[in-house]
């Protein structure tokens, strides 16, 4: 018996390598499409896990940068697309997810494109150096689909504000070299079958440098993304130079720095460098614009589902960001070096409250302006403000002080236009491109306005902020809807849309409102509450707007 089962083992250990399993999805390609299908495609996280840690065990065998494990590599990135469309997906549709729920999806998209990026540069590596130069039909192929992974990462890391790190600019220059030194940097091919274009690894390299261009930490996830799609329609206007001409090219990039692109000034011509100029690009865009603003329609300019007004806004920063150094809008005001301790609050209800609190003690009287309602019943009853009401007041205001809603930064530098500062980022899923903020000196009792424009991650629990100072104090009003008239109870006037809604008056010029979106509409009537004078708001065009708020211009009416 033990001799019959030693025979029939080691007849089997000839047709199975050792340490391999039957079904073991590396063995080859049938046994990869198998596994594959046995894969629940219906649980996206499930599914590209598994295939995360395929790639990951075939990335990390000495032996396996053969022609066979690239099919069956090949294979496993072509069958995850879907899947990991899906998550990028449902990582850009819901803004307001949980921290941990943000950091799950953003692991498991980037940690499968890392595997790709990692997998396909190491079999450019392996193959091209074949003496006999068997695999030179599949090369250019996978040198795209390798610098495409590698976009896929700088896209990704920049949707979290993360810098480049991990020698992803020095990868990246390396497979344009080495499709540059094989003559094919600008043979056009198709990547993925399912895809309806055809791109070289000239235009993918520049693509890239385009949106790294685009990127400076003011960007929503949403709009980076919406840009990366909006680049594949406008390759044709891009060229890599080799050879620098100062009248016809903007950008730089070297191929031997671990940096991305930048603006040219005074270029080192002893480096290997490649230059562009973006001029056709600019044009294209300012064509865009214009027909967006005579009422053309996203679509029919190749911006997909975008709405209007978030393109307008896109392409005009565009603009700017790619604009030649002369004709790019410099900095408004100059910074200065400054340490100051500042209190902060986030979003539209917490600001109006912190306003109310440190305008009610001023405003408290014993002759009922501004009093609360247990003053107010005091000096219905009484004629006077009760000391023990006073000191009720008086402790209630002194625990609002140190609201859990407030927090203390560091302000690192101070121009007329807004500030920087380094904010411990741990436990505020709040801190976002775009959030409103109210800011006071942490000695002052006067609330100003800023919203978030800029970040940028600095370690795990670190985050470098640029706040931008709206102009003007803000005033907290009262405005009572309209709209809809409501139902009345016994001569008194019911329903929601009759309780007043506060919101912080700028006296800009022209006025403007900072209010809750749900409120606006363009034309909307509103009545100022508890004004001495009956006294109207009509609401203009939106100014500015982000997730909870949105700043309005209005005319006022007698």
């Amino acid at each position: 018996m033990n001799s019959l089962a030693t025979r029939f083992t080691s007849q089997l250990s000839r047709l199975v390598p050792l340490g391999k399993r039957v079904d073991d999805p590396l063995n080859d390609l049938r046994s990869a499409a198998r596994w594959l299908d046995s894969l629940p495609v219906g649980d996206a996280f499930k599914f590209q896990d598994a295939v995360y840690r395929t790639l990951k065990r075939s990335n990390e065998e000495a032996d396996s940068f053969t022609r066979g494990r690239l099919e069956i590599f090949m294979l496993l990135d072509e069958r995850s697309r879907d899947l990991q469309d899906t998550l990028v997906h449902q990582y850009l549709r819901n803004s307001r997810m949980s921290r941990q729920m943000e950091s799950q999806l953003w692991h498991a998209i980037y940690g499968l494109s890392w595997e790709l990026a990692r997998g396909y540069h190491s079999f450019v590596l392996h193959l091209s150096r074949d003496p006999g130069k068997r695999h030179e039909d599949v090369i250019p192929r996978i040198t795209l689909r390798a610098v495409r992974a590698f976009g896929q990462l700088l896209k990704y890391r920049s949707m979290r504000y993360l810098a480049a790190g991990e020698k992803l600019w020095l990868h990246l220059h390396n497979l344009h070299r080495i499709a540059e030194s094989g003559g094919f940097h600008r043979s056009a091919q198709r990547a993925y079958s399912d895809e309806s274009f055809d791109c070289s690894c000239e235009t993918a390299y520049l693509h890239i440098l385009m949106l790294d261009l685009a990127n400076s930490g003011t960007l929503y996830p949403r709009q980076i993304d919406m840009l990366d799609r909006w680049l594949c329609n406008w390759h044709s206007l891009l060229q890599l130079d080799t050879h620098l001409d100062p009248d016809g090219h903007t950008f730089v990039v070297d191929l031997a720095a671990d940096a991305g692109p930048r603006r040219l000034r005074k270029p080192d011509l002893a480096k290997p460098l490649r230059f562009w100029g973006t001029d056709r690009l600019l044009q294209r865009l300012n064509d865009i614009f214009g027909d967006l603003l005579r009422g053309g329609a996203p679509r029919h300019a190749g911006l997909g589902d975008a709405r209007t007004a978030e393109s307008l806004e896109l392409l005009d920063y565009l603009r700017q960001q790619w604009a030649p150094l002369a004709k790019r809008e410099q900095r408004r005001a100059p910074r200065e070096a400054i340490k100051r301790l500042v209190d902060v609050a986030h979003g539209l209800s917490t600001v109006v409250n912190q306003i109310k609190l440190s305008n009610a003690p001023a405003r408290a009287s014993p002759y009922g302006t501004g009093l609360d309602h247990n003053e107010a019943d005091d000096v219905h009853v009484y004629g006077f403000v009760t000391d023990r009401t006073r000191e009720r007041t008086s402790i209630m205001t002194t625990r609002a002080a140190a609201s859990p809603d407030v927090e203390r930064w560091v302000i690192h530098d101070e121009s007329e236009c807004g500030f920087g500062a380094r904010v411990e980022s741990r436990d505020k899923d709040w801190l976002r491109v775009g959030a409103l903020i109210g800011f006071r000196p942490h000695d002052h009792d006067e609330w100003q306005l800023g919203i978030v424009r800029r970040l940028a991650r600095q370690g795990d629990e670190t985050r470098s902020v640029g706040i931008e100072t709206l102009p003007a104090t803000p005033e907290l009003t009262m405005l009572l809807d309209l709209s809809t008239p409501a139902y009345s109870v016994s001569g008194f006037d019911e329903g929601p849309d009759m309780l007043p809604h506060a919101c912080l008056r700028l006296n800009t010029s022209p006025p403007s409102l900072v209010l809750d979106p749900v409120l606006f509409a363009p034309g909307k009537m509103l009545e100022v509450h508890g004004s001495a004078e009956r006294t109207h708001l009509v609401l203009g065009h939106p100014i500015d707007r982000s997730e909870g708020w949105m700043r309005v211009g209005f005319d006022p009416l007698d």
